[in-house]
């Protein structure tokens, strides 16, 4: 039997990052070898961000045309962007699609995850998590009930967690922009709290990778692909993939309308984060009917909600920022450390509190521009009955 996670403790992997000229990462090449350095086996595999395939097969010539061509492999995302449904098939088919794509790339970036390789093994494994949830809440009116009182529960757990180690890894991925921040303090000022975000993370991976080797979950997900399986073979009723997105997009769209209307410049700050769920719930409800829907009438009104996400995006972070450096620097105190240290961390503060300011006001505007009446228009005209 194949293992569902391959063990790289035989392997050496050497990681390089590529970027465009935005700076987006959009592809990673990995040099496989055997921990011996012996040339046996030795692999050269690209694995492009989603969205990015088209570098990756550049890439893959260049590297085939040097001589390579033997050793290169590439493994793009596993989830194609329009999964082959039609509109007239049941919704549950489309629902499923998509899910098992999702349970795809989580099989994917559990090794990742485990040897530390990079961090975007575990974004990129929340990502997939997150989406197999959205997913199963939106489908709940049409998916077997055991999705609901077995699958999300599961899920909701396997996110939560990824958590604690992902929120260390933005602190410290943040770190290099949050010395720029700086003017009184000094960047070196930090250094004994990038130690300490160090310490907390390398605790806080011991129960994570603990889960991730552990073979309940490997069982798990197989009976996961399984409980897939025999639905996907058994999607002959419900209705048809058209009617369902048009209802789903339909409703998460006027939830975000409603919502957004009702926030004021003095509105508490728990109704933009509630509003900013309401956006990621019509993103991934367009996402999931993509293949049904006309995105070429949908692009600028998607375009409009990224934006709108930004900005609650910004808006929640450096509250949630803001909120944890007071704890950091509350358990640091308490450690002993130097009060440069605790003073860099106050003008951090300083700067989250400006920009959670800035992302209020413009709110407003990134509203007013998704609901313009040109995108009502497109989000109308995209979920009518045909």
């Amino acid at each position: 039997m194949v293992p569902l996670f391959r063990s790289r403790s035989s392997r050496r992997i050497s990681d390089v990052k590529v970027r465009n000229r935005d700076a987006k990462l959009v592809l990673r090449l990995e040099l496989d070898v055997s921990a011996d350095g012996s040339p046996s086996g030795a692999r050269v595999v690209l694995r492009p961000l989603r969205g990015y395939e088209r570098e990756a097969d550049r890439y893959a010539d260049r590297l085939r045309r040097i001589g390579l061509r033997e050793l290169v492999e590439s493994e793009g995302p596993p989830v194609t962007d329009r999964p082959d449904v039609s509109p007239d098939e049941p919704a549950a088919r489309l629902l499923i699609e998509q899910l098992v794509g999702f349970r795809a790339e989580i099989v994917a970036n559990v090794p990742g995850v485990v040897d530390d390789i990079d961090t975007e093994f575990l974004h990129d494994l929340r990502v997939a998590v997150r989406r197999t949830r959205s997913t199963l809440k939106l489908g709940r009116d049409v998916l077997p009930p055991i999705f609901r009182t077995r699958w999300e529960p599961f899920f909701k757990g396997l996110g939560d967690l990824t958590t604690p180690v992902r929120d260390l890894d933005v602190y410290e991925l943040g770190l290099p922009v949050m010395s720029g921040w700086l003017v009184a303090a000094n960047a070196k000022d930090l250094e004994p709290f990038a130690r300490h975000l160090r310490r907390h993370r390398t605790a806080a991976r011991r129960p994570l990778v603990r889960a991730l080797r552990d073979r309940d979950l490997a069982t798990r997900l197989e009976e996961w692909a399984g409980d897939l399986s025999a639905l996907g073979a058994a999607t002959d009723v419900g209705p048809d993939a058209r009617s369902w997105a048009h209802r789903t997009v339909g409703s998460a769209y006027r939830r975000v309308v409603r919502d957004g209307a009702s926030i004021s410049p003095t509105s508490p700050a728990e109704h933009l984060h509630a509003l900013r769920k309401r956006c990621k719930e019509l993103r991934y409800a367009l996402e999931v009917c993509a293949p049904v829907l006309p995105r070429d009438v949908l692009s600028p009104g998607i375009s409009d909600l990224k934006t709108l996400q930004d900005v609650l995006g910004r808006f929640q972070d450096s509250d949630v920022q803001r909120h944890a450096l007071h704890g950091f620097a509350e358990e640091m105190l308490a450690d002993g450390v130097a009060a440069a240290t605790v003073l860099a961390m106050g003008e951090l503060v300083g700067h989250l509190d400006a920009d959670q300011a800035r992302a209020r006001l413009e709110f407003g505007e990134a509203f007013a521009r998704f609901v313009r009446p040109a995108n009502t228009r497109r989000f109308q005209r995209a979920v009518a009955a045909s």
